[in-house]
């Protein structure tokens, strides 16, 4: 069974699936996106962007991502749950590869916030928690998050 509590620590994994809705993680204060409104390389650019009220000058491609998930500063929490709603819609119009891409982005902003920063610089931060879900409808049909560890909030 899944532990709710690893939302809040620095530990990986740091995507999971789940049947569940975003109300159940409400005391994460979750980052909502919509699946259904990223179908395509450019929409998910857009409504990621939008959601994390990215600077202007975020670039589209996975190392402008990167950058913006593992600064945030702009939104200062002290943790971070992206949860995507119907995930099973995200970049369905894309090969399953892009797909992939984003996933490995986001484990990599997880593992990033994961380690703390001590250099003596204005972007000194301890490590702090961030974590994606994404939300199916159903866990148990194939589907591109079959590897991802599941959590159901019980």
């Amino acid at each position: 069974m899944f532990d709710i509590s690893a939302l809040k620590n620095t530990n990986g994994p740091w995507v999971f699936q789940t049947e569940d809705r975003e109300e159940k993680f409400k005391f994460t204060d979750p980052i909502i996106l919509s699946g259904d409104a990223m179908q395509t390389t450019d929409d998910a650019y857009n409504e990621r962007y939008k959601k994390l009220r990215a600077p202007d000058y975020a670039g589209k491609n996975y190392n402008a991502l990167l950058e913006i998930l593992t600064d945030l500063e702009w939104i200062d929490q002290k943790e971070y749950v992206l949860f995507f709603q119907n995930s099973e819609n995200i970049l369905i119009k894309e090969k399953r590869t892009v797909l992939e891409g984003l996933i490995e982005t986001l484990s990599s902003a997880g593992e990033e916030w994961s380690k703390p920063i001590n250099l003596g610089v204005a972007w000194d931060r301890p490590a702090i928690p961030f974590h994606v879900i994404f939300q199916l409808k159903e866990i148990n049909i194939k589907s591109e998050f079959d590897y991802l560890p599941v959590i159901i909030y019980k």
